[in-house]
């Protein structure tokens, strides 16, 4: 049969092979992005009492930085670490800033829950 018959085929190839090449870290990227929600402080409570429950400065990328962490991207994370960008979510923090309708960027990278204020 002749390949010329279907021109609009050709065009859906080459979108596939565009998305295939995405690196396997952007591939990751995609996915947590699509897996992040905003949820109300009610809803993640009970993954701080667990200790499960990081908070991210507003000065970091959320999705990046969840890539780094579920890649034990050492160079990346630990500088965030030391610096407290990334910590377990702090008591100061909650007291001050957490009401059962507070809300916050969250993406799941288990065992964690990581967590950004919405502004």
């Amino acid at each position: 049969m002749n390949k010329d018959i279907n021109p609009g085929q050709n065009d859906t190839q080459q979108k596939t092979d565009s998305f295939t090449q995405l690196t396997p870290r952007e591939e990751l990227v995609a996915k947590l992005n699509g897996e992040t929600a905003v949820v109300e402080w009610k809803e993640i409570e009970r993954f701080f009492a667990k200790g499960n429950l990081l908070l991210i400065d507003q000065s970091v990328d959320l999705i990046n930085c969840a890539a780094d962490l579920s890649l034990d991207n050492a160079e990346e994370v630990k500088p965030l670490i030391d610096s407290e960008k990334i910590q377990r979510m702090p008591m100061e923090f909650v007291k001050e800033n957490c009401k059962p309708e507070t809300e916050f960027w969250t993406v799941v990278v288990a065992p964690y829950i990581l967590s950004q204020l919405k502004k």
